[in-house]
């Protein structure tokens, strides 16, 4: 388990987002949004298409700066951690370098933060992080010679190689079959489990959310807001067994009511 000091809590405060500020036609897509996530949670964002849960996941990865509002993680600002290597980052496709294997792929974020400063660099054992994911014996494979699944394994333990405070995870199971999904998404529980890093998930999968989150977000159509938070209190660790469960299907269903609310 990583020690105290690579974890983190977010705020969020009063973050709006409108793009072409100043044009015609401004879109606004992002409401205020006031959000708290406790050091070590795993929260999920779900909502319509449209709702602004990717923007807002770039706020805080500081890939875009709000219109209005702040993102603190740590008290610090987003970019003072991005530039040190300390945001994880993982999206919809795997987006591995074909030409690199996949040792040398899950190096290459430690590799570029080292180029630039070296006292930043927090690394993970990359071979414990491969057996981890399960990718021990595929060092020397190439990308295309993986399954989707094993490629955003590999994602995943880029993500987590340089010990980061937050892992932000923008629908990183979109792409992949539906037993792939299942399987990624329990992946996913066993390292949250060994880690207990911040993270922030994108999901259209309201099944997958309740599974996996602390809590889970439902946002509003454009401009994005909250609409509620979900605390979700199925006991941990949870397996195949948790989604028969009565107070499972109860809370996806109860979610999955009020997000039909939002879409009218």
């Amino acid at each position: 388990m990583a020690d105290s000091g690579t974890r983190a809590g977010i705020s969020i405060s009063a973050v709006e987002v409108t793009y072409g500020v100043g044009s015609r036609e401004p879109v606004h897509a992002l409401a205020p949004i006031d959000l708290e996530i406790a050091d070590g949670s795993f929260v999920s964002l779900v909502g319509p298409s449209g709702c602004g849960k990717s923007t807002l996941l770039r706020v805080v990865a500081d890939l875009m700066p709000p219109t209005r509002g702040r993102v603190r993680i740590n008290d610090d600002a987003p970019g003072t951690l991005r530039r040190a290597g300390r945001i994880g980052l993982v999206s919809q496709q795997a987006n591995l370098m074909p030409w690199l294997d996949i040792e040398s792929n899950v190096r290459l974020l430690e590799d570029l933060v080292a180029a630039k400063d070296a006292q930043a660099v927090r690394t993970q054992n990359v071979s414990s992080l491969l057996e981890i994911v399960g990718l021990k014996g595929f060092e020397r494979k190439l990308p295309h010679q993986l399954s989707g699944g094993m490629q955003q394994r590999a994602s995943l333990a880029r993500a987590l190689a340089l010990d980061p405070a937050i892992l932000l995870m923008d629908e990183p199971f979109a792409a992949l079959d539906e037993i792939t999904r299942d399987r990624m998404a329990f992946e996913l529980m066993r390292i949250w489990e060994s880690y207990r890093k911040t993270v922030i998930f994108i999901t259209h999968s309201l099944a997958e959310a309740v599974l996996l989150s602390d809590r889970v977000v439902l946002m509003s159509a454009r401009p994005g807001r909250i609409h509620k938070v979900y605390d979700i209190d199925l006991p941990r660790p949870r397996n195949q067994e948790t989604r028969l469960s009565d107070q499972f299907i109860h809370t996806v269903g109860q979610i999955n009511r009020e997000l039909y609310k939002v879409m009218l």
